[in-house]
């Protein structure tokens, strides 16, 4: 789990693409604008340790503006510009695993219950 804070408003948010509950922004929407996800990757506790992510987002909250290290920031616009895959999709992956488990699920027990219907009537 990644904690991150929103680049425009400083809300603590799980996940750096996930959209904020405060101010309603979407990094994962923005899909051209790499330097605000690049933005919303840095403002997470894979950058920053708790205490600073922490003080970042008051920063933020209070109005003022946070310094981002320009050739960190760089760095990642250009990784975001050559990825070739989606970084984010607007399931998270665990959802899809979950449903296909609970389809297979489903068909076993489909399968399961017509097995014995036809064991008892024989």
């Amino acid at each position: 789990m990644t904690l991150a804070v929103c680049v425009r408003c400083g809300e603590s948010k799980v996940g750096a693409f996930t959209p904020c509950a405060r101010c309603g922004l979407d990094p994962a929407a923005h899909g051209t604008d790499k330097e605000l996800q690049a933005k919303s990757l840095l403002l997470t506790d894979r950058y920053f340790p708790g205490g600073e992510l922490e003080a970042m987002g008051r920063k933020l909250r209070a109005g003022e503006l946070v310094a981002f290290d320009s050739a960190k920031l760089a760095e990642l616009v250009e990784e975001l510009k050559t990825q070739k895959l989606p970084i984010v999709s607007k399931a998270a992956p665990g959802c899809s695993i979950i449903g296909w488990a609970l389809f297979g699920g489903a068909i076993l027990f489909v399968v399961g219950v017509l097995w014995l219907w036809r064991a008892r009537g024989a």
